[in-house]
């Protein structure tokens, strides 16, 4: 028989096990989102997020640039592929860029910050959830024709995909993960 502090202990593991499970489950991918931005203290914690995300060699080179104009958001829906006629009505869009610096070796480069954005990612799924607000990954492909524009407005890191979020819409069906 186990003593009751190790029976409350496994209660409690149980209970962190039970509200993960419920949490995942209710991950979805939503593209229409309430006309209400989304507060600083919410994007604060999708922040604190996405920091702790895991990362290849602990490097942490991705990062986040959040986007709240709706002309750079206008901007991002003719310039990426996934993006075109949603992405101006996000509230916010968490855009993630590798800095180059932190992937030196070969050929990390072609595939280690995309592992570690999608690692971020889940955070940012996690996290928003958490909050009770809703969001959609946007893919990394720019273009071809608007590269250099894209650089020139973004910058030269890699960009490496973008998290459109904020409060559902009370009637939104959810979109298929």
């Amino acid at each position: 028989m186990t003593d009751p502090y190790q029976e409350r202990y496994e209660s409690h593991q149980a209970r962190k096990r039970e509200v993960l499970t419920e949490l995942l489950a209710e991950r979805h991918s939503e593209r229409r989102f309430a006309d209400e931005n989304v507060p600083d203290d919410d994007l604060a914690h999708l922040n604190d997020a996405a920091e702790r995300s895991a990362s290849s060699c602990n490097r942490h080179g991705v990062y986040m640039s959040v986007i709240t104009d709706r002309d750079t958001k206008a901007l991002l829906g003719g310039l990426l592929v996934g993006g075109v006629g949603w992405i101006h009505r996000a509230p916010a869009v968490v855009m993630l860029f590798a800095d180059p610096l932190a992937y030196k070796a070969g050929d990390e480069f072609t595939y280690m910050p995309y592992l570690d954005a999608g690692v971020m990612v889940g955070h940012l799924y996690l996290a928003a959830a958490a909050r009770g607000l809703a969001g959609c990954f946007i893919n990394p492909n720019v273009r071809e024709s608007h590269k250099d524009l894209f650089r020139a407005r973004f910058g030269h890191d890699l960009y490496c995909g973008a998290y459109a979020v904020g409060p559902p819409r009370p009637d939104a069906e959810p979109c298929p993960a």
